[in-house]
């Protein structure tokens, strides 16, 4: 039967050390002796105190914990390297503060400069633009002068023109009308004379109006009546016309068809002769009528009576008993 070189073998070999050839040594042991309370100290162990971990939850006192940490023993040392770094510190704090001190100085003085620059540069700007206005309004001028002057001319002109026919005509033997020297009088001559119209249209001195505005009847009493229950805010009815009284409570035929179906007029006619929708009695001092109403429901006002309160009658009354 082949074997398999990979099996594990079944047989556990254990190895055994050598045997000496020499007999062991012996050990040598005092003879034995009782303990003393010296030796006892001599071998006792204090236990481990720790900062960090105290599984048994001991309450250690501080001067054991002190003890155990050996901080009494130990001599305070200062090293030189503290007073050194401390000195170099210093010295570069000092050095910092003057760096940064200039740095903010360039910083302002930069600063300074450019709204200088920024205020010389508004500066110009406003002096270009004075300038630009003040030739444009020089500009403006002279334009408003020639055209003055163009007016002036082509006035002077005209008069020349009318001087010039009016000498042809005077030598001519014509002679203007006093109608026409007014008209053509300029307006300085008419205020001077006392001739310049104030109402336009009419003589001179009358001021004219509107003659619309006279002999009006309607004003703010309009509307207003002297009984204080009367309050007519319209002068006329709305509806005054003839047909429109006529269809306004009175709906017209087949209109409700398409809703109520083609017998609506039938309908209509079974519920109007009906004595369901017709009032019981009629309103109190009212005289009834028969027959379909043509317009609104109206009521009449009861004349007030002269002594509402009866003082006449008791004063009657108080007058026949003295006697």
């Amino acid at each position: 039967m082949p074997l398999d070189p990979l099996e594990p073998p079944k047989l556990k070999h254990k190895r055994v050390p050598k045997a000496s050839g020499s007999l062991p040594v012996p050990v040598m042991h005092s003879p034995p002796r009782p303990v003393t309370v010296k030796d006892q100290l001599d071998w006792r162990i204090p236990p481990c105190i720790s900062n960090w971990k105290n599984p048994q939850r001991f309450t250690i006192p501080l001067d054991k914990r002190l003890a155990a940490e050996g901080r009494g023993l130990l001599q305070v040392q200062v090293n030189e390297g503290f007073a050194k770094l401390s000195e170099a510190l210093y010295l570069a704090e000092q050095k910092a503060r003057e760096a940064i001190e200039i740095r903010f100085k360039v910083q302002m003085e930069m600063l300074t400069k450019e709204k200088e620059r920024k205020e010389q540069q508004l500066r110009d700007l406003a002096r270009k633009a004075m300038e630009t206005l003040k030739e444009s309004e020089q500009g403006l001028l002279r334009e408003r002068e020639r055209e003055r002057e163009r007016i002036h001319e082509k006035r002077r002109r005209e008069r020349k023109r009318e001087r010039n026919l009016l000498a042809k005509d005077v030598a001519m033997g014509k002679k203007n009308s006093k109608i026409v020297r007014d008209r053509d009088r300029d307006v300085s001559e008419k205020v001077a004379l006392g001739m310049a119209s104030i109402g336009g249209g009419g003589r001179a001195g009358e001021v004219t109006y509107d003659a619309r505005l006279f002999n009006q009847k309607k004003g703010m009493d309009s509307g207003f009546a002297t009984d204080g229950d009367q309050y007519n805010v319209y002068d006329k009815g709305l509806f005054t016309a003839q047909p429109t009284l006529s269809t306004l409570y009175r709906p017209k035929k087949d209109v409700d068809a398409e809703i109520y179906g083609v017998n609506a007029d039938e309908q209509l006619e079974k519920i109007r002769k009906t004595d369901r929708f017709k009032p019981d009695k009629a309103f109190a001092g009212a005289s009834e009528r028969s027959g379909t109403r043509d317009g609104p429901v109206k009521f009449e006002k009861e004349a007030e009576e002269a002594d509402p309160f009866g003082l006449d009658r008791f004063m009657t009354k108080v007058k026949k008993g003295r006697k």
